[in-house]
């Protein structure tokens, strides 16, 4: 069930009047470190203005994500607050008040969602990754060691061309 219209049309005669609700959308969403196909969570408050509402709280939705730094899928979250304006009147900073005198806050939920998907997701704090040599997670075990490579910016170059004679 899609708990996203919201009546408002009893708050909008009454400035600083106000109502909590549960918020509750379906999201979709994904990138290539993350995907979210759960339903977003959230508590709002919806605060009567002069001739407008405006709706703040908290919103999340839990998220399947590839680590950043190790690559492992994991549980994630994704959240975000919500802070948006319904007026009566249509104009650039404000969404619509529909005719029935209800708000819709799935467009806003996606929206603020999207823009809140982190673009290098960790499986956990303090992550430590996978050897820049030979790959090994460094989470389950330490690596063994390699072979003293030089500070050189052109080592990784060495080996490809024969020695000189």
């Amino acid at each position: 069930m899609d708990f996203s219209r919201y009546l408002v049309s009893d708050l909008l005669a009454h400035p600083g009047a106000h109502r909590d609700e549960r918020l509750e959308v379906p999201i979709s969403l994904s990138s290539e470190s993350v995907k979210v196909e759960d339903v977003a969570l959230g508590d709002v408050r919806i605060e009567a203005a002069i001739g407008a509402v405006v709706v703040r709280g908290e919103v999340e939705v839990a998220a399947r994500i590839v680590c950043a730094r190790c690559l492992r899928d994991a549980d994630g979250v994704v959240s975000t607050a919500l802070v948006e304006t319904y007026g009566d009147e249509e104009d650039e900073d404000s969404r619509p008040i529909s005719a029935d005198g209800r708000i819709d806050l799935a467009m806003a939920v996606h929206e603020e969602l999207a823009m809140a998907m982190p673009h290098a997701p960790l499986c956990k704090e303090g992550c430590l990754g996978l050897c820049t040599e030979c790959g090994t997670d460094l989470n389950v075990s330490p690596c063994d060691g390699h072979a003293e490579s030089s500070d050189s910016p052109f080592a990784a170059l060495e080996g490809l061309f024969p020695p000189e004679q």
